[in-house]
């Protein structure tokens, strides 16, 4: 059948209900459309000429493919093609996603808009994306095997430019759903998309409408899940690569995104949702880029300019209207977008997500309700850390308000603690990763400004299981915004301290100097001292000062009260109170000493607890009322909780406690703690303060052996000291109060996301995905085993993991560990079992390869520690594979050819003999789906995937290597680092020849042979390989590239007799 006679079927179709597809088809292979066509063709003809339902039969009767269709690329799409990897360009143009496209396009045709100019501009984009180097980077010999895989995956869009225009369309709407959905939802939508259009179709035919013989074709085709899941993955790798090279659009639009609450309108059916913001879509952007503005309305729109990449200029309306140019250039000027415009009813964030209810995603049971996930966003790993110190500060309770001060003061502490060598203490290495977190926050106050103070508001409100539910570190800030902590640290006893803090708390409360006093009580001598104070500077009238004093324009000042009352009650005399009375007279402010002779004027306090002080004053001074009205103050609650004000107090006037929250009392010490951290404090002390630190059980848990716990560390006695919970005073409170209490699981989660980083030091341009704060990292099954061990070896275990030095654990840290912990950063959800990836060489996941080093190095290279490198590019399989090499691999048997056999005599040069040495992969059909908390989903999302890695010389096959046989082999390494002349002749005692050929590997002589491949690590790597898999290890040496030594090699090999290795490669 030729162009023009299926031209035929398509103007034939003139009372179709829907319009013509604008395509003139030009078939290139097309063998199954041969089949019965030339015997149908008339009738077909016949009976659309008469508009009867005859077509029907006709056309089922004809046996067409339309995945076989090619069409012409639009011409902003050449330059995809172009800059595809050769297998790409393959897979589009006649593979498996090539016939998804096609069938797509013919299903979906006739509901797709006319869109010219959007898809012109689309074109254009993506070519843009494609042609650059550092989104689509080119493979190297560097990258071994995986060479021809390095690149973006744009294969999806050539197989849609190559079909027919509707496949553009379907395109498009995969990276919607790409999107708003994670892989096995939006498969799941496929699959309801296509399954509902076939039955609409099919609802047609038996209602005997006209239906385009296209789009009845197409019904017929088989679109199967794994085809859709296949297309969903490319387009899925596609939006990764295109994120990165519009970073700067992308994320200011995303703000934009998440701070206007437009809702998703459409009611309906899962199809209906999804179709009409499809198409909805399409139709606001061609018509900006035919310069008409538009309105938003439906968030479905802003969904597809975040997939699509393209970004007209916006008009927000909120509380004000305001431009933002974004300058995308395929715009026209006049071309706005306006948005905000929502009713008030969408303010819901229910509505802003894309609710959808799913048939087809579980063998068993009825529709699934799932929103979609377009806030979870991917980070670098430094901003994870960004994250976690919101987590962190939400388990504090700091107040929202808070946020901005806690970022200052982290910044702070850090800023202090470099200042000192001890800060490479292994002790302090968690708490440097959040303080260099906090660093990277330019404006702490601005989210608006500061995309990274969104990242700690984020941490803040979703983080809440990622450092362990409930898990928390006390006090808030590590205790150096407390009092106490403060005043130990320092390391005297200075009471001023005590008062700043006090006042610094009130004048955050916004307390007026007649409003509260700040309130030292102590017991010494077996009496008690009690100062009190303004917490503001006063009148010196209004605090009874002297007539000499009440001059004019005297400075205010702060006044103070201070009395000894011992053991029977009675005010005596004591040398403190001349002590105090000086040093505060010193410092500027008055001071009286309360005596017998004026006992009204001083203030009784009633301590029925360590937390309910009540202050009774019956005399006090004008300021707070005069003589003749007594003044009551309590305490503010949890003061001393919060604040570690355990000798220091607050008390506010009972009138005015009430509405005085609590709840962010912690925050309140941070203008304080930030007083003393710049006033240059004893750093060394803070690092101990945090070698101290101490396990924190569970509530639930027994008293004595939380008491335990604590009195261990310094051998106190627990037979001669008090219940710490059951006295307020005392060396037990002390002691209790000036130490650091960490959950374990916190502990283990702080060290682990320390060891995660170091793994993604090596893999500086990948990203991870916020998803994966739903995960309690202490729960990972990657961690050491030294470290999970905390949670049950006690005092002794919790001491080791706070010393545990994160980079020397890093040098054990298993590969299958690595892969492990890269999976779960990778895909944010995935916690696999390490033994399951114990043969695991490479992984690849959407727009990403991570391959362990072992497999991309010279066997040289020092194995010890974390070794993996990451490729931009993928293999072109759904879900994440991990690939293993299969057993036992194949060696070319011997060629018994004696033309091959050549002997040559090694002359000792440096030279490298396997140039034409390479390495390729390629994979098998053995695909194994892990079992990971699997309830019935009928998608798979991890897969064992058998590869081979074959060796070839000049394209010719040499074998297939497990590069895993070098860990399990014992073959010697030698780095010759002597000062022996070098140029020396090797040994004439021993016959060694040079191996130049892989026959002469696979089918060695009966001598010593010296292995040609200096500077060639892909033949080093192969010929070590092969000589491991042949059991050969034990006759191998391996060289460095610097000449040998044949003195010193000889000494090595002089026991238990003098022999040479039969192998050396060099």
């Amino acid at each position: 059948m030729g162009d023009t006679d299926l031209h035929v079927l398509e103007s034939e179709a003139v009372g179709a209900e829907a319009r013509p597809p604008p395509y003139a088809p030009t078939f290139s292979v097309f063998a199954p459309f041969k089949l019965h066509l030339m015997a149908n063709l008339g009738n077909v003809t016949a009976s659309l000429l008469s508009a009867k339902n005859e077509n029907t039969v006709a056309l089922v009767n004809i046996n067409l493919d339309v995945s076989w269709y090619r069409g012409t690329p639009p011409v902003e799409f050449l330059p995809v093609g172009s800059a595809l990897a050769p297998w790409r360009k393959i897979e589009a143009e006649d593979g498996e996603l090539h016939k998804t496209a096609c069938r797509l396009g013919f299903l979906f045709n006739e509901l797709v808009p006319e869109t010219p100019n959007l898809i012109r501009c689309y074109g254009t984009r993506a070519s843009q994306i494609m042609n650059s180097p550092d989104i689509n980077p080119r493979g190297t010999f560097e990258d071994g095997p995986f060479r021809d895989f390095v690149g973006a995956d744009g294969t999806c869009i050539w197989a849609a430019a190559t079909s027919i225009p509707a496949s553009l369309s379907t395109f498009l709407l995969a990276c919607m759903l790409a999107r708003a959905w994670d892989a096995k939802k939006a498969t799941s939508i496929w699959v309801e998309l296509v399954h509902e259009r076939i039955a609409h179709v099919e609802a047609q035919l038996n209602m005997k409408k006209v239906v385009n013989p296209h789009t009845e074709i197409a019904i017929r085709q088989d679109i199967s899940r794994a085809d859709l899941a296949k297309w969903d993955a490319s387009a899925r790798a596609w939006l990764r690569r295109a994120d990165q090279s519009m970073v700067r659009y992308h994320d200011q639009f995303q703000l934009i995104m998440k701070n206007v609450k437009t809702p998703f309108v459409d009611p309906g059916s899962t199809f209906e949702k999804v179709t009409r913001g499809w198409i909805r879509s399409m139709k606001v952007l061609e018509d900006l880029f035919r310069n008409v503005p538009q309105e938003v309305p439906d968030r479905a729109v802003l969904v597809a300019i975040s997939a699509w990449h393209l970004y007209p200029d916006l008009l927000v309306c909120q509380e004000k209207t305001t431009k933002v140019t974004l300058g995308d250039t395929l715009f026209p000027q006049a071309a706005i977008l306006t948005l905000g415009l929502e009713p008030r009813d969408s303010r819901s964030d229910n509505l802003c997500q894309w609710s959808l209810a799913l048939s087809h995603s579980r063998y068993y049971g009825g529709p699934i309700k799932v929103r979609s996930e377009e806030a979870f966003q991917r980070v670098n790993f430094q901003d994870l850390w960004v994250v976690a110190l919101g987590a962190l500060l939400r388990q504090w309770q700091i107040p929202s308000s808070g946020l901005g001060t806690s970022i200052i003061w982290f910044q702070c502490l850090g800023k202090v603690i470099k200042t000192s060598s001890a800060s490479v203490s292994p002790e302090v290495s968690w708490l440097l990763k959040l303080c260099d977190a906090a660093l990277t926050i330019d404006q702490p106050d601005s989210a608006e400004s500061d995309p990274k103070v969104q990242l700690v508001q984020f941490g803040w409100w979703k983080a809440t299981r990622l450092l362990g539910l409930g898990a928390t570190i006390e006090p808030p800030f590590f205790g150096l915004c407390k009092l106490n902590i403060i005043r130990e640290l320092q390391g005297d006893d200075d009471l001023e301290i005590g008062f700043q803090y006090i006042r610094q708390i009130a004048s955050q409360l916004n307390l007026r100097p007649q409003d509260a006093i700040a309130v030292y009580s102590r017991r010494i001598d077996g009496g008690t001292h009690v100062e009190w104070a303004t917490i503001l500077p006063v009148d010196p009238s209004a605090v009874g000062g002297s007539t000499n004093e009440l001059e004019e324009n005297l400075p205010k000042t702060n006044a103070r009260w201070l009395y000894y009352q011992s053991s029977d009650n009675f005010l005596r005399t004591h040398s403190i109170l001349d002590e105090r009375l000086k040093h505060i007279q010193r410092s500027g402010e008055l001071c009286t000493i309360v005596s017998r002779g004026i006992l009204a004027q001083a203030i009784y306090l009633n301590q029925r607890n360590i937390d309910a002080m009540v202050g009774t004053w019956t005399e006090p001074p004008l300021l707070f009322g005069g003589p003749a009205a007594p003044a009551r103050f309590r305490a503010l609650p949890l003061g001393t909780t919060a604040l570690g004000a355990s000798d220091f107090r607050l008390l506010i006037r009972e009138s005015l406690l009430e509405g005085k929250g609590t709840r962010a009392l912690a925050s309140y010490g941070l203008k304080p703690g930030l007083a003393w951290l710049s006033s240059g404090p004893d750093v060394d002390a803070i690092v101990q303060h945090f070698k101290h630190l101490q396990p924190k059980y569970d509530p639930g848990e027994s008293r004595a052996k939380r008491r335990k716990v604590v009195l261990e560390p310094s051998g106190l006695d627990s037979n001669t000291h008090s219940d710490p919970l059951d006295s307020p005073s005392g060396d037990m409170e002390r002691f209790q109060n000036v130490y650091c209490f960490a959950s374990p699981n916190l502990l283990i989660s702080l060290r682990a996301l320390e060891l995660v980083a170091i793994i993604y030091r090596q893999l500086p341009t990948t990203t991870v995905s916020l998803k994966v704060i739903d995960q309690e990292l202490s729960k990972a099954h990657w961690i050491p085993n030294r470290l999970k061990s905390i949670q049950t070896s006690g005092i002794h275990g919790f001491s080791q993991a706070v010393s545990m030095s994160v980079e020397e654990e890093s040098l054990h840290l298993p590969r299958c560990n690595v892969f492990a912990a890269v999976a779960m950063f990778e895909s944010g959800f995935l916690n696999i079992d390490t033994e399951q990836l114990s043969e695991v060489v490479a992984l690849c996941s959407e727009d990403s390869i991570f391959v362990s080093g072992i497999l991309l190095s010279d066997p040289m290279t020092n194995s010890l520690g974390i070794n993996m490198r990451h490729l931009v590019g993928n293999i072109g399989q759904a879900g994440m594979v991990f690939m293993v090499a299969p057993m036992n691999p194949q060696i070319r048997p011997p060629n018994y050819d004696p033309r091959v056999v050549r002997q040559h005599t090694y002359d000792g040069k440096c030279t490298d003999k396997f140039k034409g040495t390479s390495l390729h992969l390629s994979f098998t059909n053995w695909k194994f789906a892990l079992d990971w908390n699997n309830t019935g989903e009928i998608d798979q999302q991890v897969f064992l995937m058998e590869s081979v890695i074959s060796v070839q010389d000049k394209g010719q096959w040499v074998a297939d290597i497990d590069v895993l046989e070098l860990e399990r082999s014992e073959f010697k390494v030698i780095q010759f680092q002597c000062d022996c002349h070098r140029d020396a002749s090797p040994p004439a005692s021993e016959d060694i020849l040079s191996l130049e050929s892989w026959e002469e590997i696979l089918d060695p002589p009966p001598s010593v042979g010296v292995i040609r491949s200096n500077r060639n690590w892909v033949a080093r790597l192969a010929a070590i390989t092969i000589l491991a898999q042949k059991s050969h290890e034990n006759a191998v040496v391996l060289l460095g590239n610097e000449p040998i030594c044949w003195s010193c090699l000889e000494d090595l090999y002089s026991e238990p007799e003098p022999r040479l290795p039969s192998f050396i490669i060099h």
